[in-house]
Order: structure tokens, then sequence, then C-alpha cells
């Protein structure tokens, strides 16, 4: 007898709650598409571009003084063709491992061109790198974060799309060497 009551009951409840969830969750009006925060329907993510034609170069002391170098830390960026026609560039020391990124916020940053992964499952690690031409450098399981090299560097930008849209990466970003700004 208690077990038909603590059911009914459960049936009452169920029902109450369809019938006023019904009545005052569901909007009667539509929303105005400018107060509209989120939308499923074209989901666009912001991507950083390495600028692959770039130079970078070691200032600390701030020697070159160039129009068409760009300071980013200790460091100068000039793109290829003017790097090489800029005379104050020539007496800098050239990284050649290090590159300019555009950032989606529109400033300037530099990367050793190492990608880190944030992952889903450990079990990915070797696909992803497989998948998109990428040798693992080193994997910190503690963060589920893996950084890879890719093999050609000329698709880095293209692989960073796809990793961004890819559903075993959680998140995909360059490694920054040197921020021109302190992150908010």
């Amino acid at each position: 007898m208690k077990i038909m009551r603590i059911l009914l009951f459960l049936i009452v409840l169920v029902v109450l709650n369809v019938i006023f969830a019904d009545r005052f969750l569901i909007p009667t009006k539509a929303i105005p598409t400018d107060q509209i925060v989120y939308s499923d329907e074209n989901p666009q993510q912001a991507i950083d571009r390495v600028l692959l034609d770039s130079s970078v170069y070691f200032d600390p002391n701030n020697q070159a003084s160039a129009m068409n170098l760009k300071t980013v830390g200790d460091f100068k960026v000039a793109m290829n063709s003017e790097a090489s026609s800029d005379s104050s560039s020539a007496r800098l020391k050239v990284i050649p491992n290090y590159r300019a990124i555009e950032m989606s916020n529109g400033s300037l940053e530099l990367t050793d061109m190492k990608i880190l992964i944030q992952y889903v499952d450990a079990s990915n690690i070797d696909v992803l790198g497989f998948d998109y031409g990428l040798n693992k450098i080193e994997v910190m399981p503690a963060v589920n974060i893996v950084i890879f090299e890719a093999q050609n560097i000329y698709e880095l930008n293209n692989i960073m799309t796809s990793l961004k849209r890819d559903n075993r990466a959680v998140d995909a970003s360059f490694n920054l060497v040197e921020m021109s700004e302190i992150p908010q």
C-alpha cells in the first residue's frame, strides 16, 4: 500500500511538472536577434594564423628602428621581402625557428611553430599525429596536453583549422614564445 502511494505521488509530480514546465519554461514570444548570445547554426572559431613569410630577429637592446619592423617583446618581426631589404635587420641575429602569428584579436605574437593540443582521450594522441602529419614532442597527461611539431610547416595554418574542428581535440593552439601584451 505504501508503495502504491509513493508511486501515485511520483506520477502526480511528473504530470504537474510537465504541465507547469509547458506553461512557464517555454517562451511564448520571440527573442530579438541582437539579444541572442550563442547560436548553433554556424559556429565560427577565431583561428590564429602563422605568417610563414615572416622573419624574427632578436633585438634586446632595441637597435633596429626601421619603419617596416614590428616589435614583439625583445624581438623584431619583418615580412620576407622587407627583411632582406632592411639594412638594420642585417645587424640582428635571426631566429630561424620562430615565426610571427597574427592572433584572432589582431595582435602579433611569436611562436616556435609547435602545436599544443588538449586531447579528449589519451588513446587519440598517436592517431591525431598520424592524421595530421605531426611528430609528438612531449605528452603532459596531468593536463591532457600533447605538444606536436608539424612535418610540413607550410601546412600549419590548414592543420590548425582542421584541429579546431576535430572532436578528438578540446583545444588546439600554437606554442607562444613571446607575447607583446599581457592577457587580461
